[in-house]
């Protein structure tokens, strides 16, 4: 797997901000992808070395309308931590 393909996007909810003002950075990643691959992946795309990486596995919602029941597809969830100096623009080329 490539180590770009690794992290989907950044997440970006109220607890996300909250969790960035304490330098934890939250991303969705590759249902496949473990602690390594997502620390290997940070430090190649943004050039930053992690100090944890905590994985969050989300399991898929029931969802209900016309047609029927349904569900939402799984997620995996990446709390990555830094020193406190670093910083991750995750806006830039917007």
């Amino acid at each position: 797997m490539d180590l770009y393909d690794v992290i989907r996007r950044p997440i970006v909810t109220e607890k996300a901000e909250m969790l960035r003002k304490q330098n934890c950075y939250a991303f969705e990643v590759d249902p496949r992808a473990n602690k390594v691959l997502v620390a290997q992946a940070i430090k190649q795309i943004y050039g930053i070395s992690p100090l944890k990486v905590n994985i969050v596995n989300e399991k898929p919602k029931q969802k209900n309308n016309r047609m029927g029941i349904g569900f939402r597809s799984r997620r995996k969830k990446a709390y990555v931590f830094l020193k406190p100096n670093d910083k991750i623009n995750l806006f830039e080329g917007v």
